[in-house]
């Protein structure tokens, strides 16, 4: 099989907030086309290491590179970053209500978030993706205001939000937290399905090592700031290296490697 090209390297990365160091020395990368999960507990720091990619405003990057492609993301300016997120590299947020105004219309804020880009909106393409995503009547939903929503539907219509950019590659900060189980695994499913449909890079952050092992080709799994192991799914699974991985997999008694 004919190895898939990087999209995403990060190396020697190391940051902070304010004083604080919250990424030290992490090495990854994300292959074109893959699944990528990174798995650690609270406070371990893969929320904080996609946020650090996004160029969060409250992290400094302290040392090492984040490049996507050929390009070098860390030291790039504002504008210059602005370009890459949303149509190349896109986020999706634990909170989906974090995502909208609750009292603006859904097609209004759409509508922007494409003209931010200098993409024309347009609503056949969005009911499409909505259609994927199991959202039915998409000309009602698009007129509806996010407080009208459910958490499933809300989480469902920010995937939407950023698969209609079409980006290459798509972060995802633990999406299906605050879901019940089978909301969750809908919304998973769906979120492969367009994966499959438009060839998309995603990296889901998450605290279930039982989700990574349904939808992952790899997974790199973090610990204090740093990325202790990183293999394809199969193989962490059954052969932890790591101590932490191996607890990881101890706290998880109902997951079952075959």
């Amino acid at each position: 099989m004919q190895e898939r090209e990087a999209i995403l390297t990060i190396r020697d990365l190391s940051a902070a907030y304010e004083d604080t160091a919250v990424l030290c020395d992490v090495d990854l990368e994300v292959k074109k086309g893959e699944v990528l999960c990174i798995v650690g507990e609270s406070g371990s720091g893969k929320s904080t290491l996609i946020r650090t990619i996004c160029a969060d405003p409250q992290i400094t990057v302290t040392g090492g590179e984040i490049c996507y492609q050929e390009t070098k993301l860390t030291g790039m300016n504002k504008r210059e970053r602005q370009k890459m997120l949303g149509t190349r590299i896109g986020m999706i947020q634990q909170n989906p209500w974090g995502a909208f105004n609750p009292i603006r219309r859904i097609d209004v804020q759409f509508k922007e978030t494409f003209q931010s880009h200098g993409i024309c909106f347009d609503p056949e393409k969005c009911k499409d993706i909505f259609s994927v995503l199991g959202l039915k009547d998409a000309g009602k939903i698009l007129k509806m205001r996010p407080y009208e929503l459910s958490g499933g539907m809300s989480q469902r219509i920010a995937i939407a939000a950023a698969f209609a950019l079409e980006p290459e590659l798509l972060l995802c900060d633990e999406i299906t937290s605050a879901l019940d189980v089978t909301t969750a695994m809908a919304v998973t499913d769906q979120l492969l399905e367009l994966k499959e449909t438009l060839g998309t890079t995603i990296v889901p952050v998450t605290h279930n090592l039982g989700m990574a092992k349904c939808i992952a080709d790899r997974i790199a799994i973090m610990y204090r700031g740093r990325i202790v192991e990183c293999e394809e799914t199969d193989e962490i699974l059954r052969c932890p290296k790591h101590e932490y991985t191996k607890r990881l997999l101890q706290d998880v008694p109902r997951l079952k490697v075959v």
